[in-house]
Protein backbone atom coordinates (compact mmCIF):
# COMPACT_ATOMS: atom_id res chain seq x y z
CA UNK A 1 0.00 0.00 0.00
CA UNK A 2 2.56 2.13 0.46
CA UNK A 3 4.37 2.02 -2.85
CA UNK A 4 0.73 2.30 -4.25
CA UNK A 5 -0.04 5.63 -2.55
CA UNK A 6 3.70 7.12 -3.12
CA UNK A 7 2.74 6.33 -6.87
CA UNK A 8 -0.87 8.10 -6.85
CA UNK A 9 0.37 10.88 -4.65
CA UNK A 10 3.04 12.10 -7.32
CA UNK A 11 -0.23 12.92 -9.16
CA UNK A 12 0.24 16.27 -7.12
CA UNK A 13 3.08 17.01 -9.19
CA UNK A 14 1.63 17.11 -12.40
CA UNK A 15 -1.74 18.21 -11.49
CA UNK A 16 0.05 21.52 -10.32
CA UNK A 17 1.95 22.20 -13.31
CA UNK A 18 -1.25 21.59 -14.88
CA UNK A 19 -3.64 23.85 -13.08
CA UNK A 20 -0.89 26.78 -12.95
CA UNK A 21 -0.83 26.44 -17.02
CA UNK A 22 -3.96 25.79 -17.61
CA UNK A 23 -4.93 28.85 -15.38
CA UNK A 24 -2.05 31.07 -16.07
CA UNK A 25 -0.17 30.74 -12.45
CA UNK A 26 2.69 29.47 -14.27
CA UNK A 27 3.21 32.76 -16.21
CA UNK A 28 2.52 34.78 -13.34
CA UNK A 29 4.98 32.65 -11.29
CA UNK A 30 7.63 32.79 -14.17
CA UNK A 31 7.72 36.48 -13.46
CA UNK A 32 9.10 36.25 -10.32
CA UNK A 33 12.78 35.30 -9.48
CA UNK A 34 12.12 31.70 -9.39
CA UNK A 35 13.54 29.60 -12.33
CA UNK A 36 11.56 26.59 -13.45
CA UNK A 37 14.21 24.03 -12.44
CA UNK A 38 13.05 25.58 -8.50
CA UNK A 39 9.64 25.48 -9.78
CA UNK A 40 9.68 21.70 -10.45
CA UNK A 41 11.88 20.65 -7.18
CA UNK A 42 9.25 22.37 -5.37
CA UNK A 43 6.58 20.48 -6.90
CA UNK A 44 8.52 17.10 -5.84
CA UNK A 45 8.95 18.21 -2.56
CA UNK A 46 5.35 18.91 -2.52
CA UNK A 47 5.02 15.52 -3.71
CA UNK A 48 7.78 13.66 -1.25
CA UNK A 49 6.07 15.25 1.60
CA UNK A 50 2.68 14.00 0.78
CA UNK A 51 4.48 10.30 0.04
CA UNK A 52 5.89 10.41 3.84
CA UNK A 53 2.95 11.45 5.43
CA UNK A 54 1.43 8.64 3.64
CA UNK A 55 3.62 6.67 4.18
CA UNK A 56 3.88 6.78 7.97
CA UNK A 57 -0.03 6.89 7.75
CA UNK A 58 -0.33 3.51 6.53
CA UNK A 59 2.24 1.91 9.19
CA UNK A 60 0.50 3.32 11.72
CA UNK A 61 -3.19 2.21 10.19
CA UNK A 62 -1.54 -1.41 9.62
CA UNK A 63 0.60 -1.41 12.76
CA UNK A 64 -1.89 -3.65 14.89
CA UNK A 65 -2.30 -6.08 12.16
CA UNK A 66 1.25 -6.01 11.36
CA UNK A 67 2.72 -6.09 15.21
CA UNK A 68 3.77 -9.45 15.42
CA UNK A 69 5.80 -9.64 12.03
CA UNK A 70 6.95 -5.99 11.87
CA UNK A 71 10.69 -5.32 12.63
CA UNK A 72 11.40 -1.88 12.12
CA UNK A 73 15.18 -0.69 12.98
CA UNK A 74 17.02 2.93 12.34
CA UNK A 75 18.39 1.27 9.26
CA UNK A 76 16.04 -0.76 8.30
CA UNK A 77 13.81 2.78 8.16
CA UNK A 78 15.97 4.46 5.86
CA UNK A 79 15.77 1.65 3.15
CA UNK A 80 12.12 2.97 3.93
CA UNK A 81 12.41 6.21 3.77
CA UNK A 82 14.76 5.91 1.07
CA UNK A 83 12.38 4.17 -1.54
CA UNK A 84 9.60 6.44 -0.67
CA UNK A 85 12.36 9.54 -1.42
CA UNK A 86 12.78 8.14 -4.52
CA UNK A 87 9.83 6.65 -5.75
CA UNK A 88 8.10 10.11 -5.21
CA UNK A 89 10.77 11.64 -7.46
CA UNK A 90 10.42 9.27 -10.00
CA UNK A 91 6.55 9.47 -10.36
CA UNK A 92 6.15 12.68 -9.76
CA UNK A 93 8.88 13.66 -12.38
CA UNK A 94 6.82 11.25 -14.46
CA UNK A 95 3.55 13.21 -14.14
CA UNK A 96 5.01 16.33 -14.94
CA UNK A 97 6.60 15.15 -18.20
CA UNK A 98 3.60 13.93 -18.73
CA UNK A 99 1.95 17.42 -17.65
CA UNK A 100 3.53 18.79 -20.17
CA UNK A 101 3.54 17.29 -23.38
CA UNK A 102 -0.42 16.82 -23.01
CA UNK A 103 -2.87 19.19 -24.01
CA UNK A 104 -6.46 18.37 -22.74
CA UNK A 105 -7.26 17.77 -19.25
CA UNK A 106 -9.28 14.25 -20.73
CA UNK A 107 -6.46 12.91 -22.18
CA UNK A 108 -3.83 13.78 -19.39
CA UNK A 109 -6.36 12.09 -16.69
CA UNK A 110 -6.94 9.24 -18.97
CA UNK A 111 -3.50 8.64 -19.67
CA UNK A 112 -2.53 9.21 -16.57
CA UNK A 113 -4.40 6.99 -14.75
CA UNK A 114 -4.15 4.20 -17.53
CA UNK A 115 -0.16 4.71 -17.27
CA UNK A 116 -0.88 4.08 -13.13
CA UNK A 117 -2.66 1.33 -13.72
CA UNK A 118 -0.05 -0.33 -15.91
CA UNK A 119 2.68 0.63 -13.25
CA UNK A 120 0.61 -1.02 -10.39
CA UNK A 121 -0.15 -4.48 -11.89
CA UNK A 122 2.84 -5.16 -13.10
CA UNK A 123 4.76 -4.70 -9.88
CA UNK A 124 5.26 -6.66 -7.29
CA UNK A 125 2.98 -4.09 -5.31
CA UNK A 126 -0.18 -6.91 -5.10
CA UNK A 127 1.79 -10.09 -5.98
CA UNK A 128 5.16 -11.62 -5.79
CA UNK A 129 7.43 -11.46 -8.70
CA UNK A 130 8.28 -15.11 -8.39
CA UNK A 131 6.12 -17.50 -9.76
CA UNK A 132 4.75 -14.91 -12.47
CA UNK A 133 4.95 -16.24 -16.21
CA UNK A 134 8.38 -14.80 -17.41
CA UNK A 135 7.41 -12.25 -19.40
CA UNK A 136 6.40 -10.68 -17.43
CA UNK A 137 8.23 -10.83 -14.29
CA UNK A 138 10.76 -9.52 -16.48
CA UNK A 139 8.40 -6.04 -17.16
CA UNK A 140 8.13 -6.51 -13.69
CA UNK A 141 11.71 -5.36 -13.27
CA UNK A 142 11.77 -2.47 -15.80
CA UNK A 143 8.81 -0.64 -13.36
CA UNK A 144 10.69 1.51 -10.41
CA UNK A 145 7.33 0.99 -8.48
CA UNK A 146 8.62 -2.82 -8.09
CA UNK A 147 11.83 -1.45 -6.13
CA UNK A 148 9.71 0.83 -4.37
CA UNK A 149 7.32 -1.76 -3.00
CA UNK A 150 10.21 -4.68 -2.83
CA UNK A 151 12.59 -1.56 -0.83
CA UNK A 152 9.70 -0.92 1.53
CA UNK A 153 8.69 -3.88 2.33
CA UNK A 154 12.33 -5.85 2.87
CA UNK A 155 12.70 -1.83 5.41
CA UNK A 156 9.52 -2.60 7.14
CA UNK A 157 10.44 -6.22 8.09
CA UNK A 158 13.82 -5.67 8.61
CA UNK A 159 14.73 -7.96 5.60
CA UNK A 160 16.99 -6.10 3.82
CA UNK A 161 20.01 -7.53 2.22
CA UNK A 162 23.01 -6.71 -0.55
CA UNK A 163 19.87 -7.00 -3.22
CA UNK A 164 18.18 -4.00 -1.69
CA UNK A 165 21.47 -2.09 -2.36
CA UNK A 166 21.12 -2.92 -6.47
CA UNK A 167 17.74 -2.52 -6.46
CA UNK A 168 17.95 1.09 -4.57
CA UNK A 169 20.81 2.08 -7.44
CA UNK A 170 18.22 1.12 -10.26
CA UNK A 171 15.78 3.52 -8.20
CA UNK A 172 17.85 6.14 -7.98
CA UNK A 173 18.89 5.41 -11.60
CA UNK A 174 15.41 5.70 -13.39
CA UNK A 175 14.61 8.97 -10.40
CA UNK A 176 17.68 10.88 -12.04
CA UNK A 177 16.33 9.96 -15.40
CA UNK A 178 13.00 10.97 -14.99
CA UNK A 179 14.29 13.99 -13.05
CA UNK A 180 15.92 15.77 -16.06
CA UNK A 181 13.85 14.73 -18.25
CA UNK A 182 11.57 16.55 -16.25
CA UNK A 183 13.63 19.46 -15.72
CA UNK A 184 14.19 19.62 -20.10
CA UNK A 185 10.65 19.42 -20.21
CA UNK A 186 9.96 22.18 -18.35
CA UNK A 187 12.47 24.19 -19.88
CA UNK A 188 10.83 23.79 -23.49
CA UNK A 189 7.51 24.11 -22.14
CA UNK A 190 5.75 27.68 -23.56
CA UNK A 191 4.05 29.49 -21.89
Amino acid sequence: MIGFNVMNASGIAGSIIWNDRRNGMFQQLLAMPFSRIQYVISSLLATILVGLASAALVILIGLPAMFQDISLTMGSLSYTFCAVVLGSIFFGSFTIILSTKIKTSEAHNVINTSLFLFFAFVSSAFYPTQGLPESLSIASYFNPLTYVVNITRDGIFSQVDEFNNIEIFILILFSSSAFIIATRSIAKMHV
